[in-house]
């Protein structure tokens, strides 16, 4: 069977769902509509969704057929009235796992295992689970057992083998010598080790210098903070008018709750899925992971955005041939298979990795690009989901590269649908207030600034005697 392509809509009442089905006959069409539960077989298509809330099929539902497009335009109502289901845009999230078994929707179904921080639903519990999350204190990241033959890596340490031969490929982002048989403590040392043999004192004091460039790209308004002042002022505008609000605070952060937002506001957004992401959120499986190490899960998705930040802002939107290079060389998880327990050690292993290996090196951008990540997570999984499908896109298609999304960002693009939005929130809140201090990088950064500043007066001074060598050459003319 296949999957087609499809979109979910909705209004107040109803659900719309499109299905693109080419090159059929629109007969022995079979619709199911029951509980959550939405089912679409038309040989050789197979659609079957779990929607948040449940459906049915009355007087107001309808089903069209276009021949000229090849499309279904399948309309059920809602069973509660003005219900919003959140979430119809993260299409793998709708779509049902693979082996469910056919189960009426009323009947409980009690899961084989239950999945720590899959829920759902947001309630008191999960909002203390984010509360419980402490970026700042260090965390002992589970250590593989002596008896281990294989060396474990990637999303969950679930992974192995993807890098027996990787000294025999072009893998310019790997920086481990021997990944099959390396440790958590191990690959940390060599990425340390790696990086403080290639920063280079003499680039970072020239791009101190010469940073006219570096802040036209700073000045750069990705269309992420072009979303988030959307959201703030239909937020304001709201508030003023006495209306219920776009945005429900939930702290005294004033962090975003994307979930709170009205079905109006939502068509608005900047973030639209375009047909190629929906198409690859379709093909992904929809399962939910058993986090071993669940914090680490989140502060490897800190350093994944802040290398997809940066090169957004390089790049201005818009990617090179260099971007997946960038992108893997920049982010520690991606490079070093590295797992960490603190944001303290993200943000700075993404600092020293940024000055030390693409083309501007820059600590101002640095903070730039940190200023990014916090919008990202601001926004919610929605943004980093967009940004993710794109990373996926760019590694897939390189001929090297690709193993980086199966072993990372397939499983982040999943995974990250489920993720609860509170500990993104909180995760936000401490981005929003995070600095890193130079003498924290170990490259002595205080030191070539005034290195630099003083080249930077020379330069000036020697500017000012050939301005001037130049006006007496024109007066004696």
């Amino acid at each position: 069977m296949i999957t087609p392509t499809f979109k979910v809509e909705q209004d107040n009442d109803t659900v719309t769902i499109v299905i693109n089905t080419p090159y059929v006959r629109a007969q022995d069409v079979d619709l199911h509509v029951e509980g959550t539960e939405f089912r679409f077989y038309l040989r050789p298509y197979f659609l079957r969704l779990h929607f948040p809330g449940n459906i049915l099929e009355d007087d107001d539902s309808k089903a069209s057929y276009d021949p000229s497009v090849g499309q279904f335009t399948i309309r059920v109502s809602k069973e509660t009235k003005g219900e919003h289901f959140p979430d119809l845009d993260l299409l793998t999230k709708l779509l049902a796992r693979t082996g469910e078994s056919n189960v009426k929707a009323s009947e409980p179904k009690k899961p084989m295992i239950e999945v720590v921080g899959g829920s759902e639903t947001i309630g008191e519990t999960e909002i203390q689970d984010a509360i419980d999350f402490n970026w700042e204190l260090p965390q002992e990241v589970p250590i593989a057992t002596e008896l281990s033959i294989n060396a474990h890596y990637g999303f969950n340490n679930q992974y192995h083998g993807y890098f027996t031969h990787v000294q025999e490929t072009m893998n310019e982002i790997n920086e481990i010598v021997d990944p099959e048989k390396s440790t958590a403590e191990s690959r940390r040392a060599e990425r340390i080790e790696s990086e403080n043999n290639h920063f280079d004192e003499d680039h970072y004091c020239m791009d101190f210098i010469n940073d006219e460039e570096i802040k036209e790209l700073m000045k750069y308004k990705t269309v992420f903070s072009k979303e988030l002042k959307r959201v703030q002022k239909n937020a304001k505008n709201v508030e003023t008018k006495a209306a219920k609000p776009l945005i429900q605070e939930v702290d005294a952060s004033g962090d975003i709750d994307m979930d709170g937002l009205s079905i109006e506001d939502a068509n608005e957004t900047l973030l639209k899925f375009s047909s190629k992401e929906e198409a690859t959120m379709k093909d992904l499986p929809n399962k939910e992971y058993l986090l071993s190490f669940e914090k680490a899960t989140y502060l490897g998705l800190v350093d994944l955005m802040f290398a997809y930040c940066y090169n957004f802002r390089v790049t201005e939107g818009d990617n090179n041939v260099e971007s997946v290079w960038c992108i893997g060389r920049i982010s520690p998880t991606i490079s070093s298979l590295e797992q960490f327990s603190l944001l303290k050690d993200v943000m700075v292993s993404c600092y020293r990795r940024a000055l030390t290996y693409p083309l501007y090196r820059n600590l101002a951008l640095c903070e730039k690009v940190l200023q990014d990540v916090y919008i990202m997570f601001r926004l919610g999984k929605r943004a980093i989901l967009k940004a993710l499908l794109d990373m996926k896109y760019l590694f897939d298609h390189h001929d090297v590269y690709y193993v980086y999304s199966k072993i990372f960002l397939d499983d982040y693009c999943v995974w990250i649908q489920h993720a609860n939005e509170n500990v993104l929130r909180t995760l936000a809140h401490e981005l929003h207030h995070f600095k890193v201090d130079k003498n924290e990088l170990d490259f002595d950064i205080v030191e070539l600034e005034e290195i630099a500043e003083q080249m930077r007066g020379m330069q000036d001074e020697m500017e000012q005697e050939n301005d001037q060598d130049m006006q007496r050459a024109e007066m004696i003319l």
